[in-house]
């Protein structure tokens, strides 16, 4: 079973995740704050990463999703925003961002999602 590590600082959107990722059946992998996200990215067999844009930590929006793809060159990351600026998504672009979701997220649009960046038969 594939590991998604989801990354995001709202226990209820993890909860979430956690629960749609098992139906999709993906192995979630959880962490609520950017630093323990990029250790578990380096340390765990993921497939995929889905991360909030602004989380705690030591790192800046954008450069906490720079560092996730320094450390997981090839890994498609997704990232979630509640009010993403044309700005921020073209800086995400920029850095090799695979897709991102809007807040509030409908459960087809992110199987839709995870399955354009990660195929099953992969």
């Amino acid at each position: 079973m594939k590991k998604i590590l989801v990354i995001d600082d709202e226990e209820p959107i993890l909860r979430h995740f956690e629960d749609l990722l098992r139906l999709l059946e993906y192995d979630p992998v959880t962490a609520n704050n950017s630093d323990d996200g990029i250790e578990l990215a380096q340390s765990e067999d993921i497939s995929l990463i889905i991360t909030d844009l602004c989380m705690p930590g030591t790192l800046s929006e954008i450069d906490h999703v720079r560092q996730l793809r320094a450390v997981c060159p090839t890994i498609p990351i997704i990232v979630i925003s509640g009010y993403p600026t044309p700005d921020i998504m073209e800086r995400c672009e920029e850095i090799g961002v695979t897709d991102f979701l809007t807040k509030p997220f409908e459960l087809s649009f992110v199987s839709g999602i995870l399955e354009s960046a990660l195929p099953k038969n992969s």
